[in-house]
């Protein structure tokens, strides 16, 4: 799988986001991270997924970036994957490919090659081009203070599996996170402050929590994800690389969470249930 090192080798460019002229790999109030991850999921969907690569070439796929799912509590979502209604207009939108300039994302002449292979996948949906939502994925992080944002990303990971169900029953639900693991991190919301962490026990718990308290479908229904896949990285936010971490605390490869496992799962539920 190809999506984590392009997310890691994109945060490693510092930029100036949110407020303020400084650059940075990651500001809390910008959401460009979560933007790259989404687009590294579908990336790597795309590549291992051979039904739904022949869906999109037959024009049948588009995607949207914070997209509004309407529902009970209308939601916006980081990711969908939709089918397309017969008959829309045929107007210039971006499409996946054209993402690459356009959020700064870093490719090497490997990952070039590859997407220059993929079928044209057009994005910039609105409501009326959408007649069903095939995918919805919520990409969150936890890169500081992980004991503080413990309770808030649990409770904010289980609102949108629920509400995407509630609007879209058969849709499949996705949980990514990214979580840092790095010792310390300077924080662009404390005028560059540094907080340190204990590490890896920090993000180990997040990374537990993910596997452990969000629920799948398959076992609790409404409130669940279908699949769950989380990424951790070293990002100290301080201009040096952001590195992928391998071993201990991230997921192994038996874990469900596991990046890999998650991009598999996500190809047999579209297979099971869009495939015919």
């Amino acid at each position: 799988m190809r999506g984590p090192a392009i997310l890691a080798r994109t945060m490693s460019v510092a930029t100036t986001r949110g407020t303020g002229d400084r650059a940075w790999q990651y500001h809390s109030r910008s959401d460009n991270h979560s933007k790259v991850a989404c687009w590294t999921v579908l990336f790597d969907f795309l590549l291992e997924c051979d039904i739904f690569r022949a869906h999109v070439e037959r024009g049948l796929i588009g995607f949207g970036i914070n997209h509004v799912m309407v529902g009970p509590i209308n939601k916006t979502l980081d990711l969908v994957v939709t089918r397309i209604s017969p008959g829309r207009a045929a107007v210039r939108r971006k499409r996946f490919g054209d993402l690459v300039d356009h959020y700064g994302i870093v490719l090497d002449q490997a990952d070039q090659e590859e997407l220059a292979k993929l079928p044209v996948l057009e994005g910039d949906i609105g409501r009326e081009d959408v007649s069903e939502v095939v995918v919805a994925l919520e990409a969150k992080a936890c890169m500081t203070e992980h004991g503080k944002s413990l309770p808030r990303l649990h409770a904010e990971i289980l609102a949108t599996g629920y509400l995407a169900k509630r609007a879209q029953p058969r849709c499949i639900t996705v949980s990514y996170s990214m979580v840092n693991a790095a010792g310390e991190f300077v924080t662009p919301s404390g005028a560059g402050k540094v907080n340190r962490h204990s590490q890896p026990e920090d993000a180990r718990k997040v990374v537990r929590m993910l596997g452990q308290a969000i629920p799948l479908a398959r076992d609790s229904g409404a409130i669940g994800y279908d699949v769950i896949g989380v990424t951790v990285v070293d990002c100290r936010n301080d201009g040096s690389p952001v590195t992928l971490v391998a071993g201990d605390p991230a997921p192994d490869r038996h874990s469900h969470i596991n990046y890999d496992r998650m991009i598999v799962g996500l190809c047999s539920e579209y297979r099971a249930r869009f495939g015919n």
